[in-house]
């Protein structure tokens, strides 16, 4: 096995495993989310009584759902503002500003991440009033994301510039452009 197939099918078992790890905090997230929202509806409207951890549990699943939503769609490749740019130029030219825009992803949510773990440092003291869940997890979403965005601009600039793997653009698809 050569060494581009090699880092191509590495790259390919990164994404692979973000997006399975998204698609799980999607989904956890998501119906944690509509869980909170029916549990305190029944109870207001049933019960007539309510959850008192109903407004604070919204605001600590709220940023792991973002986070599984936004790492997601650029795993997949869902950037509008790129798709219309790479519709427009050469293979040489997609290449070229794959590597641009990926280096440069990398690079910035690496730093990002880096000052977000300063940041979750300094929330942990903070605790919620009722659960008393540290203010360090929505900070840890954050976190977890950039490192991930970081991930994913390494193994794309991996697969398109030094694998040279073709970038095939087509505006119709819901599956991303570069594929």
């Amino acid at each position: 096995m050569s060494l581009m197939s090699s880092l191509r099918s590495i790259t390919h078992a990164i994404e692979s495993a973000v997006e399975v790890v998204c698609k799980a905090v999607l989904t956890i997230s998501g119906f944690s989310l509509l869980a909170v929202l029916v549990t305190n509806v029944f109870m207001r409207y049933v019960l007539e009584g309510s959850l008192d951890a109903a407004s604070e549990l919204p605001s600590l699943l709220f940023p792991w759902f973002v986070m599984g939503a936004i790492v997601l769609a650029a795993v997949r490749g869902n950037h509008i503002a790129m798709s219309l740019t790479m519709h427009m130029l050469p293979p040489g030219g997609r290449r070229f500003l794959a590597g641009l825009i990926y280096g440069l992803s990398a690079v910035v949510f690496t730093f990002l991440g880096w000052f977000a773990v300063d940041n979750m440092l300094i929330a942990h003291d903070e605790v919620s009033t009722i659960l008393h869940v540290p203010g360090s997890v929505g900070y840890a979403a954050l976190t977890i994301a950039y490192f991930l965005l970081a991930l994913t601009a390494v193994s794309a600039m991996i697969r398109y510039v030094i694998c040279a793997e073709p970038i095939i653009v087509d505006l119709t698809s819901s599956e991303g452009s570069p594929t």
